[in-house]
């Protein structure tokens, strides 16, 4: 592995509960929280790469059961 391709740990502090329910919510979709973090954060790097005007930040829940959430509002 080159220096270029090494990965880091990066940590940020949360609320207990938060955290609690962030995690259950993956579990939910079939991932961790590590994996929904960091995919989000490379697809905001991408759209940064790619001249997007205004990158967002978002948690794309592709998960077993996040089909069709959206149409239970």
């Amino acid at each position: 592995m080159t220096a270029e391709h090494k990965t880091a740990v990066v940590s940020f502090k949360l609320d207990e509960q938060a955290k609690r329910r962030f995690d259950a919510a993956m579990r939910l979709e079939g991932t961790t929280v590590s994996e929904t973090i960091r995919k989000a954060v490379m697809n905001y790097l991408k759209e940064v790469d790619e001249g997007v005007k205004h990158p967002q930040f978002r948690l794309d829940l592709q998960g077993e059961n996040s089909e069709g959430k959206s149409e239970q509002h």
